[in-house]
């Protein structure tokens, strides 16, 4: 049964709405207020590290519209309506995705479980903006922008915009040169005569697009840097495979099979560009946990067009008893749920404190001074940016790619510390620790617990 139109895009809007709007506070949402709030402060745009005591003065781009518009939200609206902006930033991603298509409501239900995959990484972080210009960008090239040079200002400035919110623009290119190269030799293929021209010239748009932000090239050199530091990603959960996290592989197993489902169905007829794309960020998911967005984007793209799963029941009262039961309990569930967590973050302390952040850890920090040379957990990082600005810390999630003169990686030098290799941690100067209650400590022997709650817990080197 096809849904009207006007209806359709009430109920998906609601539905997106109610699975992507999440109040938790990410681990890395502390240093982006951080560099935001200096930001609105003083107007400073932040190039060298001010924020760490390991890696002081270190160059790195990075993607500042993004922290100028959360701390800015965070500051007028507050954590509630701050979340309510990016649930509704998500809800229009899954609305342009799914423009002008009547969906049957089998395919808004499998749109459902796609979002159900990407809901650790759509909070309020920069990859909800990342889901919001790939969907644009699907919707682009499905209408087919590329076909005319007088297009290009609209590529450019995508890139532009995208490039200044979040390192997922480097997804967005390899999209859109896949999709501009598979879809002129498909089109040579059926013996029209598609322009090389005009593609040429959209993607130097693009390319020219992710230039313009003020750090320029650095911006590139940070993320070849990350990327080539992937080898002390270990134990960082965003960039570990979306198998090791249970139902997240399970929904995306499941999205996997219906995929090929629609490619066995619709190949002939559809252009197989879409597939390809849709294999290669199915690959990238697989890899990373983070990137599983770009995956979620192209498969409700193809979902909304080319799935037609069909179960007749028009004429059976009894079969659609079990089907209405379970949608109605789904959808209890969903806003049960979404209640709940409103309610537990009314008080921002309170919702810091559910995410097990060292809240009172730090305050007793602060009491006493303990500014300089501690060790930090390393998810804790960006809330003692963010909450504790006096202090510089050892390590915060901008420093996964960051190395240090002698070629190390400070993420690698935490790891190891935080292993028990103690030879490491000699080459520091560390005079505090701050780590969960449960974190064995065994490099920090000589130092005294002068600090311990339910979630944390400090130490300090004896004189």
């Amino acid at each position: 049964m096809k849904i009207l139109n006007y209806k359709f895009q009430i109920l998906i809007f609601i539905f997106s709405f109610l699975i992507l709007t999440r109040f938790n506070i990410d681990p890395d949402l502390g240093w982006h207020l951080a560099i935001g709030n200096r930001f609105l402060e003083t107007g400073e745009i932040i190039r060298a590290d001010q924020f760490s005591w390991t890696m002081p003065g270190y160059i790195w781009g990075n993607y500042f519209l993004f922290e100028i518009l959360v701390a800015f939200l965070f500051k007028h609206l507050g954590l509630i309506l701050t979340a309510v902006v990016f649930g509704v930033i998500g809800s229009v991603a899954v609305w342009v995705l799914t423009a002008g298509r009547k969906l049957t409501l089998w395919q808004i239900l499998v749109i459902g479980l796609g979002l159900s995959i990407a809901i650790a990484n759509l909070a309020v972080r920069p990859s909800m903006i990342s889901f919001l210009f790939i969907a644009v960008l699907l919707f682009l090239l499905d209408r087919r922008f590329f076909t005319k040079a007088v297009y290009s200002p609209v590529w450019f400035g995508l890139f532009a915009l995208w490039a200044n919110f979040h390192q997922g623009f480097v997804i967005g290119l390899l999209v859109l040169g896949t999709y501009l190269g598979i879809d002129f030799l498909w089109q040579r293929s059926r013996r029209k005569d598609p322009s090389l021209v005009t593609r040429i010239i959209t993607f130097g748009a693009a390319i020219l697009g992710v230039l313009v932000t003020p750090y320029h090239l650095n911006l590139w050199q940070s993320i070849i840097k990350d990327l080539t530091g992937t080898k002390t990603w270990t134990g960082i959960s965003e960039w570990m495979p979306a198998v090791f996290y249970f139902p997240t592989n399970v929904l995306f197993a499941l999205s996997g099979l219906i995929f090929i489902y629609m490619l066995i169905k619709k190949i002939r007829k559809a252009e197989p560009v879409w597939f390809l794309v849709g294999a290669a960020m199915f690959c990238f998911a697989f890899l990373a946990v983070n990137l599983t967005i770009f995956w979620v984007a192209i498969f409700i793209f193809v979902v909304s067009r080319y799935f037609d799963f069909k179960l007749n029941l028009a004429g059976d009262f009894w079969a659609k008893v079990p089907i209405v039961f379970s949608l109605a309990a789904v959808s209890l569930a969903l806003c049960l749920s979404f209640l709940a967590n409103l309610t537990e973050s009314i008080e921002l302390e309170r919702r810091l404190i559910l995410d097990k952040y060292p809240v009172e850890a730090v305050k007793f920090m602060k009491q006493k001074g303990f500014t300089k040379g501690f060790f930090n957990d390393y998810g804790w990082g960006g809330f003692v940016d963010w909450q504790f600005s006096e202090a510089k810390v050892f390590i915060d999630g901008r420093m996964t790619g960051w190395r240090r003169e002698d070629g190390r990686y400070i993420l690698a030098d935490y790891l190891a510390i935080r292993d028990g290799k103690c030879e490491v941690a000699q080459k520091y100067d560390i005079k505090a620790v701050l780590v969960k209650k449960t974190e064995k400590t065994p490099c920090f022997g000589d130092f005294s617990l002068v600090y311990e709650d339910w979630v944390a817990k400090v130490l300090v080197k004896n004189k």
